[in-house]
């Protein structure tokens, strides 16, 4: 009965010091999660802002071209009616 007893009780601190060991694996691998989190966060953040500026400048590179495409619109449309009605500064 004795022995039984004593069998139980290394079993016991065995599973016990197993789970110590668990624990301090998980605690030494966490700093390393962490910092493989806050990094990938960063990099995350990083890519948002550089899609936004480049969604920026886009929509600026359409501005600028719907403007100029208007101001050659516009001086078409004034050498067109030039034409039609002559330069009559002359007469």
């Amino acid at each position: 009965m004795a022995s039984q007893h004593n069998e139980a009780l290394l079993d016991a601190q065995a599973t016990a010091q197993q789970s110590q060991l668990h624990r301090d694996a998980a605690t030494s691998q966490q700093p390393g999660v962490l910092n493989q989190t806050e990094n990938s966060v960063k990099t995350m953040a990083q890519g948002a802002a550089d899609m936004a500026s480049g969604a920026a400048s886009g929509v600026m590179g359409i501005a600028k071209g719907a403007a100029t495409g208007a101001a050659n619109v516009a001086e078409g449309a004034a050498g067109a009616v030039k034409n039609t009605f002559g330069d009559n500064q002359g007469s």
